[in-house]
């Protein structure tokens, strides 16, 4: 029976050693994003994250304990113990999968993976058709999988069936010791002895947001994250308070008629500011860089989320993310909404969405309809499946043609939307396109590539007769999470965020210049409606940028708020603000400031209230809020 015990100790040690490695292997893949992080302070953050990989270890293998240690001849049995180390095994290999592909996940959303992923892979249909193609980009990851999977089955192997008893003498007294594991197992799936079981969050109290993936581990995330679905109320101020503060109701009052122009919104897909001409960096879009010149550009302009399926809603409905869940896949996914839609389509406009993935994709055409856009056009509607890129869907070049060829024929005022996908994983070219774009790599390429389909589009179009009477809207989903920038501030913190946003009128010369304060994607459908001199109320939690209200940014980084205002910065889980920063000084954010504003606080907690309320009692539009 203690040989038993023996081989159960070293599975266990082999575990723990296993996780340790792929957190070296994850610490060294991602090295670029943990560069202030020395040997020191890793040996310090993996000691820490002990208490999280012990946790797991017994979420995931306690039945199996349980089982080998019971102190019964049965369990010696030839089939029994074959049946417990499949059990092992099996479980633990799928584990440790998870972590070997988080550390490819890991820079592009920049946080470990979350019961999301499981969202991801069971709403959206292109997981099969990207596998190939992410085979071939993180190739080295497919070996490790294959390499770590084998040693770890052989090991266990060795372990398990080394020194077979064949005489075992079974006494009671084992029965308490028994009993002690299960009691010590318990407690290691808690975390500990404390009050309440160990969370993620609980990283954040030995180590900063930037180095907390170090300490828990992905399968620790995905297991904490299951439960995460559902906000809670925050009460905080009187809702008259939030109300003044916050003013979720917009109703502009223009003594101006409404002008029902045609509304163009072109989201592109991971067009991060830092490839733009006004970045400061090199420029990949010389066709955007050129109409930004005859537009209205946000020079400090940001994304509400890291994700497309987070970003859409910002953008045309104004609902920034939340934490680790998308309103497409969240509980409040149905909430009655104000969006561009279902606003314009009142006032007589014909409202249409396309896309030119897989129909279903991220439910973006379910949230289309609940935003008011009455024709959805996805891949199932293009008429050409050869144009087909292999993984996400239509090409962008082919699928704005196809896009501007319905815009031609669409009857007057109308409000359409196109989200572009080229510009994404794994950034392949359709067989024929410009020469210039081969000595590109990468994202370059993609970005490249969107911006000359983007000079194809506006060349298709500029000389129709609607085109002078129309509003053009031009931002993007996210930025590129995975970006590389010499200088730092495009690869973290509040740079991670940051987007081109532009207005472009070609008939109205006056909207040209730099809208220089801070503006975000939720300020979009305001400062759309504004500019139309829209008539009626309508809720939204952005502002429009012509307001005179001081603009604000929030955002949702690895599970905790980044929320600006007034040139500060806080950093925020839930209510509790842990660091403040002053963004004129440090838009780096790597200095904390001392001097927090209280009108920040109050200002953040209020719209962290009005945003929980507002989700969970559906009241997000101006027919049923308060």
């Amino acid at each position: 029976m203690i040989e038993r015990y023996k081989k159960i100790g070293w599975l266990f040690l082999l575990v723990m050693l296993g996780n340790q490695m792929l957190r070296l292997i994850f610490f060294l893949v991602n090295r670029t994003m943990f560069m202030d992080v020395d040997l020191r302070e890793y040996l310090r953050l993996v000691y820490h994250s002990l208490r999280f990989d012990l946790s797991v270890f017994f979420s995931l293998n306690l039945f199996f304990i349980a089982l080998a240690a019971l102190p019964i001849k049965l369990i010696e049995t030839k089939i029994i113990r074959q049946v417990l180390l499949y059990l092992f095994a099996g479980l633990n290999v799928i584990a440790f999968l998870f972590e070997l592909a988080d550390i490819g996940y890991f820079p592009y959303v920049r946080k470990r993976m979350t019961w999301d992923v499981f969202e991801l892979l069971g709403r959206q249909s292109d997981f099969l058709n990207l596998l190939p193609s992410y085979a071939l980009r993180f190739w080295y990851l497919f070996l490790l999988i294959f390499l770590f999977s084998w040693i770890f089955i052989y090991l266990s192997k060795r372990i398990w069936n080394k020194n077979i008893p064949t005489n075992t003498n079974l006494k009671s007294s084992y029965l308490l010791l028994w009993a002690g594991i299960i009691g010590v197992g318990i407690i290691g799936i808690r975390g500990g002895l404390q009050l309440k079981p160990i969370l993620i969050n609980n990283a954040l109290l030995v180590a900063s947001n930037e180095h907390a993936p170090l300490v828990y581990n992905s399968v620790f995330s995905i297991l904490h994250s299951m439960d995460e679905q559902k906000l809670t109320p925050i009460q905080i101020a009187e809702p008259n308070v939030v109300d003044s503060l916050c003013k979720p109701i917009k109703c502009f009052n223009s003594e101006l008629p409404f002008q029902k122009k045609n509304v163009v919104v072109i989201i592109l897909e991971s067009f991060g500011k830092s490839y733009t001409g006004y970045s400061g960096r090199k420029s990949y879009t010389p066709f955007l860089d050129s109409l930004a010149a005859k537009s209205l550009i946000c020079t400090k302009a940001f994304a509400n989320a890291n994700t497309s399926a987070m970003g859409i809603p910002a953008v045309l409905a104004g609902i920034p993310a939340f934490y680790n869940e998308a309103f497409t896949t969240s509980p409040y996914g149905t909430n009655k909404i104000d969006a561009l839609g279902n606003l314009l389509r009142k006032e007589g406009y014909r409202t249409s969405f396309f896309h030119g993935g897989t129909n279903g994709t991220m439910n973006f055409n379910v949230f289309a309809k609940n935003a008011g856009f009455d024709n959805y056009f996805g891949r199932n509607e293009y008429p050409n499946q050869q144009d087909y890129d292999g993984t996400w869907g239509i090409w962008d070049e082919n699928y704005l043609a196809f896009f501007a060829k319905y815009l031609l024929q669409e009857k007057q005022p109308f409000a359409s939307t196109i989200f572009t996908l080229s510009s994404h994983e794994p950034f392949s070219l359709p067989p024929k396109h410009p020469a210039f774009l081969d000595s590109l790599k990468n994202i370059q390429r993609g970005i490249a590539y969107t911006d000359y389909a983007l000079r194809l589009f506006f060349n298709q179009i500029q000389h129709e007769a609607w085109f002078q009477n129309t509003l053009f809207v031009i931002t993007a989903d996210h930025a590129y999470m995975a970006c590389q920038d010499d200088q730092g501030y495009y690869n973290q913190g509040f740079g991670l965020f940051s987007i081109p946003i532009l207005y472009f009128d070609p008939g109205n010369a006056s909207l040209v210049g730099q809208h220089a304060n801070y503006t975000q994607q939720i300020d979009i459908l305001p400062s759309v409606l504004d500019y139309l001199h829209y008539p009626n109320s309508f809720f939204a939690f952005g502002n429009s940028i012509w307001s005179v209200e001081t603009p604000y940014v929030i955002n949702v980084l690895n599970g905790q708020h980044l929320f600006q205002y007034n040139k500060e910065l806080i950093q925020a889980q839930d209510t509790t603000i842990s660091k403040v920063f002053d963004l004129k000084k440090d838009s780096n954010l790597v200095h904390q400031s001392f001097n927090q504003a209280s009108d920040i606080n109050l200002r953040y907690k209020a719209f962290l209230q009005l945003l929980h309320q507002s989700l969970i009692e559906n009241k997000m539009s101006a027919e049923t809020y308060p």
